[in-house]
C-alpha cells in the first residue's frame, strides 16, 4: 500500500480548488441541507474534483467527505475532506472559508492540509512535522502570561451556548479550518470548536499537533475522533492549542444549560 503523500501533487489540486471558489465568491446560492447547514455548487464541484483525483492517484485509500462521499472507511488510511469549510461565509461574502483536507492513519490524523483562498493561504503537516505556513514552520502560542490583545477563537453561537471568563478578545472566524490554523501558527491562544465531523477536524488536527499543540474536550475527558467515522457529529465541545494553555483556560470557559 502507498503510504507516500506528495504534497506538491496535494497543494496543485487544492489551489485549482480555491481558484475555482474564488471565482464563484460573491456569487454563490446556497441551498439548506437536511440538518440545515447550507451547500452551493462550489461545495458539490470542489468535492468531486478532488475525490476523483484522490481515488485514482491513492486507490488503495478510503474516504469520507462532507456532501456525501463515503468510500472503504475500514481502511488503514482514510482522506476526510470538507470541501468548502464555512460554507455559510462564503454565501454571505466574508472572507475565512477554505478547502479542509485530512487523512487519517489507523484512526489517527496523519496529514492535513487547509487553503484558505482569499488570503492565499495553505498550512499543511505530515506525519513527522513540522507544520508549515506557505512553507514557513509555525508553533502553537504558549504565553505565561496572557494580556488584553490576545485572542482565542469560538463558535458563532458562543454567546448563546457558553460563558466565557477570559481577559482577552474571543473573535468568531465562522470557520473551523481557519480557527486550526490561526491556533497552529501562534496567532490565536486557543480555539473553542463546537458541533463538528470528522471532515472538520481530521487536517486541523495534524497540523495543529505537528505545530505542538493538542485537543481535549472541555468537560475534561479524553477525545476520540474515532468515534466520528459514522459521520455523526462531536456533541462535546473541544479545545485546541497548547496543552499547558489548554488547562488553564478550560475552567474559564463554561457550557450552559440547554
Amino acid at each position: 500500500m502507498q503510504n507516500t503523500i506528495d504534497t506538491i501533487e496535494l497543494r496543485t489540486w487544492i489551489t485549482e480548488c480555491g481558484d475555482l471558489a474564488r471565482r464563484q465568491f460573491n456569487y454563490a446560492v446556497g441551498r439548506r441541507k437536511a440538518d440545515l447547514s447550507f451547500v452551493t455548487e462550489t461545495d458539490l464541484a470542489i468535492e468531486k474534483l478532488l475525490v476523483t483525483r484522490l481515488l485514482y492517484r491513492y486507490p488503495d485509500y478510503g474516504i469520507l467527505a462532507e456532501e456525501g462521499t463515503s468510500h472503504a472507511i475500514d481502511r488503514e488510511f482514510v482522506w476526510a475532506l470538507d470541501p468548502l469549510d464555512g460554507t455559510a461565509s462564503f454565501i454571505a461574502g466574508l472572507p475565512l472559508w477554505g478547502i479542509s483536507l485530512g487523512l487519517l492513519r489507523h484512526g489517527q490524523p496523519y496529514f492535513g492540509m487547509i487553503y484558505l483562498p482569499l488570503l492565499d493561504a495553505c498550512y499543511w503537516a505530515g506525519p513527522d512535522g513540522p507544520a508549515y505556513y506557505n512553507g514557513i514552520s509555525t508553533t502553537v502560542l504558549a504565553p505565561s502570561h496572557w494580556h488584553s490583545d490576545d485572542w482565542i477563537c469560538v463558535p458563532s453561537n458562543a454567546h448563546r451556548r457558553f460563558t466565557i471568563d477570559f481577559r482577552g478578545k474571543p473573535p468568531c472566524l465562522r470557520g473551523t479550518a481557519a480557527s486550526f490554523c490561526y491556533v497552529a501558527r501562534g496567532s490565536a491562544i486557543a480555539a473553542l470548536i463546537d458541533h463538528v465531523s470528522l471532515w472538520d477536524l481530521v487536517g486541523g488536527l495534524a497540523i495543529l499537533r505537528a505545530a505542538g499543540g493538542n485537543a481535549i474536550n472541555l468537560d475534561g475527558t479524553p477525545f476520540d475522533i474515532t468515534t466520528l467515522l459514522d459521520r455523526t457529529n462531536h456533541s462535546n465541545a473541544l479545545l485546541v492549542g497548547a496543552a499547558d494553555q489548554l488547562e488553564r483556560l478550560r475552567p474559564a470557559i463554561k457550557k450552559l444549560a440547554s
